[in-house]
């Protein structure tokens, strides 16, 4: 029997309220969300299954708005051992913090001139992922240099290395890293990285995707909102066979979007130091209170994936634009993602 996944979060009675009555609609959205998918995907006319998906959309954030609900803080431990994280958090797809685990990590010295001396022969492929912003054509994305980002920080520029490969082209740089304990907290040997260096009011706007991530704040300040992967319908996802879900609803700005709030929800405040837990197809969308150097741990768990949405894995796993045999392993996702039309 496919069931939403039952994390913590549904234990506030207001959030409670706005799943059950929303339950019917947001299953109607699903399948019709699927349609379209397979619609375009065999190159068929969308135009009406998108009109009633749209339109059920509007009909969700009037529902879930009217209950008044509001966001609730992300859970924080100290530590946990990975029985104990597994049962509590991964199990029940919902976030941790750990507050302050990788504070003693060789990495805690990087700084931005630190890794551009090291990454001084590597580029990264800048992306249209701010929030509310248009996605570029493919190919009109630019290559600049670590140098650059550094200096764009210093002086409050808005260059942002968002999923950088650079640990994969400078794989020194994990010896800095605790990598047994992220290996023994996944439990998966499948991992790839994504580095993440930007000034400050630097973000990445609201998307999800089937790797479940532990992100370490190596310096500066995070702004984290989540949401669970069954919210999914309150953001109208945009379909385009791709396994990297996005949305355009800016859930930092809730005067515009007040579904931002009433949608069951986490926010995190990350600081140097800490390891925050992202659920297999959880959404998020992040902003950098300052200059901010990060790094993601992810793996691929289809277990994990179809616990946490059904619908999802099933977008993902026959996805073409690129399929997710491509996808799954790219060490670069800039520039995977810069190729197609996502």
């Amino acid at each position: 029997m496919l069931t939403e996944s039952s994390n913590q979060l549904t234990r506030s009675p207001v959030q409670k309220a706005v799943f059950a009555q929303t339950k019917k609609l947001r299953s109607r959205y699903n399948r019709l969300w699927l349609k379209e998918h397979i619609l375009r995907t065999i190159g068929m006319s969308v135009e009406s299954t998108q009109s009633k998906r749209l339109a059920l959309f509007q009909e969700l954030g009037g529902r879930a708005i009217a209950q008044g609900g509001k966001r609730i803080h992300v859970p924080v431990v100290d530590d946990l051992t990975p029985p104990e994280f597994h049962a509590r958090f991964v199990a029940t797809d919902t976030p941790v913090v750990f507050k302050g685990r990788a504070s003693g990590w060789k990495s805690s010295k990087w700084t931005a001139a630190y890794l551009a001396k090291v990454a001084s022969k590597e580029t990264v492929r800048l992306l249209a992922v701010a929030p509310g912003e248009a996605k570029g054509k493919p190919g009109e994305g630019r290559n600049v240099d670590y140098q650059q980002i550094a200096k764009s920080m210093k002086e409050g520029g808005d260059l942002y290395a968002r999923f950088s490969g650079l640990l994969h082209q400078r794989p020194e740089l994990i010896e800095d890293l605790d990598l047994d304990w992220f290996r023994s907290m996944s439990g998966h040997g499948n991992e790839t990285w994504g580095f993440f260096m930007g000034g400050k009011g630097t973000a990445t706007g609201l998307h999800s995707s089937i790797a479940p991530n532990l992100f370490y704040q190596i310096r500066g300040k995070k702004r984290w909102y989540i949401y669970p992967a069954s919210t999914a319908p309150f953001f109208k996802p945009e379909v385009k066979g791709s396994p990297y879900f996005y949305s355009y609803v800016d859930v930092n700005d809730p005067k515009t979007w007040p579904i931002a709030e009433a949608a069951p929800g986490w926010y995190a405040d990350l600081g140097p130091g800490d390891v925050l837990f992202v659920p297999s197809f959880a959404w998020h969308q992040v902003h950098n209170k300052t200059a901010s150097i990060a790094v993601g741990y992810r793996w691929m768990s289809l277990k994990q994936g179809w616990r946490a949405s059904w619908i999802q894995t099933l977008l993902a796993a026959t996805c073409s634009n690129p399929p997710l045999w491509k996808a799954k392993d790219h060490k670069d996702l800039p520039s995977l993602l810069d190729s197609i039309d996502y």
